[in-house]
């Protein structure tokens, strides 16, 4: 059975024509017909009810959109940080299947929701033609003088040791070549990207401030179990719909 999945950070609520960029991904997740969408920097307006999905969701704007169409799925979201000073940013995924809710997880050292470095694992258990895959979308941090990457990692995964398949989607905020993503690989995680000839992997983010206006690849979709890669597209290059691309892949269960 092929499932399709995407991993996307929205970049919070801050594009430029934003509707358009919304619609665009809606039209992307539609002609796919794309599974799983694991989405990271989610956000909404900022209010104190945290339980809430507001209005102005991003996520529940692409559901409404593909409603729109005729196509139903779910959505799961968590909001995990304020940012921006005006939005709760978190993390979701929204599915074509019902899922049951695995975990959500702390994996940063702080714990305060006004401080953008708080970060969360959020896990979800698929059951798909009698197999059982859990689902998780994070939004790493880095290493500074509080936070450590494979501290948060290592927290991330703590249920990677699992029977079923399990799928970790999402911004990892780290290049091939760190000794963060050699921390990855000496885990036994499974990159299912596909290096060129070169053995270079396709760049995923490509940021608009004058700091970060390099190309480099910091988002993945990985795996505890080998599988058969179908397919593997970078999505939204020339149509931008954040300063992340959509990492796209195919695979087979």
């Amino acid at each position: 059975m092929k499932l399709k999945l995407l991993s996307q950070n929205l970049h919070c609520l801050v594009e430029e024509d934003i509707e358009t960029k919304q619609k665009t991904i809606a039209d992307e997740i539609a002609k796919r017909d794309i599974d799983i969408i694991f989405m990271q920097e989610v956000a909404q307006t900022h209010s104190d009810n945290l339980t809430d999905v507001k209005s102005d969701n991003y996520g529940l704007k692409l559901l409404e959109l593909l409603r729109e169409k005729g196509l139903h799925y779910f959505l799961y979201y968590e909001p995990i940080k304020k940012s921006f000073g005006v939005y709760d940013e978190g993390l979701a995924i929204l599915s074509k299947y019902p899922l049951a809710k695995a975990f959500s997880r702390l994996i940063s050292k702080v714990d305060d929701y006004e401080n953008w470095k708080r970060r969360k694992v959020l896990g979800y258990n698929l059951s798909l033609k009698g197999k059982l895959i859990t689902l998780a979308t994070t939004h790493f941090g880095w290493t500074d003088e509080v936070e450590v990457f494979e501290d948060q990692f290592d927290l991330a995964t703590k249920s990677k040791m699992v029977e079923n398949l399990f799928i970790l989607a999402g911004d990892y905020n780290v290049v091939p070549s760190s000794k963060e993503y050699k921390h990855i690989m000496s885990k036994n995680w499974i990159n299912l990207s596909i290096p060129t000839k070169d053995n270079v992997y396709l760049s995923t983010f490509r940021g608009d401030d004058t700091e970060h206006k390099e190309v480099r690849r910091l988002d993945y979709i990985m795996t505890n179990k080998h599988v058969e890669v179908l397919k593997e597209e970078i999505l939204f290059i020339d149509e931008r719909v954040s300063d992340h691309y959509g990492l796209y892949i195919e695979i087979e269960l």
